[in-house]
């Protein structure tokens, strides 16, 4: 006779089956639609705070597995945390340089066809090239802005 095992948790049992099931799901379409990647890698040991240049990574061939980050690290990034030799540059490791820092004054561009509008604020937090951040004017006003030079922004 076979003994039977009573499941007292039916229902965690069956969440629990379902996840498994849509986890290998998910797994093999990432590896599938990954495949591979050229990534930066460290070639030595870096400190937080160091400036990246040509001889802190190479560009390597690498298969991934599981979610991977698009960005391109180049020179010029600025290393958040210590990265060890061999370690994958990736964000949130290392981040783009900030052209623009809080508290620095900034120019406000705004265009429209043949008229440009120029005003001068307050940045309110430290920023790179491409990120909106909040700007207060000189008529203390507060307004978003994109970064699209070291002290440049625009309006839109």
């Amino acid at each position: 006779m076979l003994n039977r095992v009573k499941i007292e948790h039916p229902l965690l049992v069956g969440t629990l089956v379902a996840l498994l099931a849509l986890s290998a799901q998910f797994g093999h379409a990432q590896t599938t639609a990954n495949g591979t990647q050229r990534v930066a890698v460290a070639t030595r040991t870096i400190a937080r705070g160091t400036v990246l240049a040509t001889g802190d990574f190479v560009l390597r061939d690498t298969t991934l597995r599981g979610p991977s980050d698009t960005t391109t690290v180049g020179e010029g990034w600025v290393a958040r945390r210590l990265i060890g030799a061999g370690e994958i540059l990736r964000m949130p490791a290392v981040e783009r340089p900030r052209v623009i820092n809080a508290n620095q004054a900034v120019q406000l561009e705004w265009s429209d066809n043949n008229v440009t509008l120029v005003l001068r604020g307050i940045a309110t937090r430290s920023a790179a090239l491409g990120e909106r951040i909040a700007v207060r004017t000189d008529s203390g006003r507060r307004v978003e802005a994109t970064v699209v030079a070291p002290g440049r922004l625009r309006l839109q």
